[in-house]
């Protein structure tokens, strides 16, 4: 059968690959790891990957910060709760548990531990906590935390080494008059006078206030009736809306101290509806201006706030 040449160049040419085929593609290139494509809703697409090595983690948030696909923690979010846009549901593989020691009080964790393994040695304040999350589960969870203001130290969280949606990275901890190295790093010496600012909100001081902090970020972290001022701790029930947890320090604490169960009054709980989306944006904007991450109103219900 004779063909021309002009129709051969025409056969030979490949279909072109559509934006979420070649976001799944690349994906899996970069992490060598199998990745599962889950049915399409609405013209929008999810899929599930098992993250195993932390190297991994800028290339796999390049990927989804260029093809407009949220970046979701396991757990926190499904292709249910998302708007408006694709998602990638990334869990933590085996290779990233595990603790090391820090002294007889503290250890170093990867993200992907699971609770049950900190119960196992001896860190209190995870009594009350379901055993199969991970250690990224539970500092996203709000339920698992002290909800009173300021008392955010309850939960022996000391640092936490985080990736910023703009690809920076930070070791979040203590700071005060005898640690200003946070000022140091360039991903911060924006953040961190802009969330001292948010303090002065008069809004925000009425939270303070309250018998239970009524926001899904924890800015009381900044001003603590216990202990000293920790920037960590201002992750505390996060959702995996403001940065990727990529190791914590967690002091161990011998007494479960911790109060999950204060209720607001209505007075109360109807102010904080009245303010939190705004409040909570602009610290959404400060962290994630470009929405790589989930959204608070995108979250699952047991992740929300209020």
């Amino acid at each position: 059968m004779h063909v021309n040449r002009r129709r051969f160049l025409t056969l030979s040419k490949r279909p072109q690959e559509g934006p979420w085929p070649a976001f799944c593609r690349r994906v899996q290139r970069a992490l060598e790891a199998p990745l599962t494509d889950e049915q399409e809703t609405d013209g929008y697409y999810c899929a599930r990957v098992v993250l195993q090595d932390l190297g991994d983690l800028p290339s796999l948030r390049q990927l989804c910060q260029e093809y407009d696909v949220a970046m979701v923690l396991e757990g926190t979010a499904t292709a249910a709760t998302i708007i408006g846009r694709s998602s990638l549901i990334v869990s933590a593989g085996s290779r990233l548990h595990g603790t090391e020691a820090l002294g007889e009080h503290a250890c170093l964790a990867l993200p992907g531990t699971a609770v049950a393994h900190m119960q196992a040695l001896g860190y209190e304040q995870f009594s009350h906590v379901p055993s199969e999350l991970t250690l990224a589960q539970w500092l996203a969870m709000p339920q698992w935390h002290d909800c009173r203001p300021g008392c955010t130290a309850n939960s022996g969280l000391e640092r936490v080494h985080a990736l910023f949606a703009d690809g920076q990275t930070a070791v979040l901890g203590g700071f005060g008059v005898n640690d200003e190295s946070p000022l140091r790093l360039p991903a911060l010496q924006r953040l961190i006078p802009a969330l001292f600012e948010q303090l002065s909100d008069p809004d925000i001081a009425r939270c303070a206030q309250m018998p239970r902090w009524p926001l899904n970020y924890r800015l009381d972290a900044l001003k603590p009736r216990l202990g000293d001022i920790n920037l960590a701790q201002l992750f505390l029930g996060h959702g995996g809306t403001l940065i990727w947890c990529q190791e914590l320090v967690i002091r161990r604490m011998r007494h479960n101290a911790i109060v999950t169960d204060a209720a607001l009054s209505d007075a109360d709980h109807d102010f904080a509806v009245g303010v939190h989306h705004h409040i909570e944006g602009n610290i959404k904007a400060l962290f994630d201006p470009g929405g790589l991450f989930v959204y608070p109103d995108e979250l699952l219900p047991g992740c929300a706030g209020l």
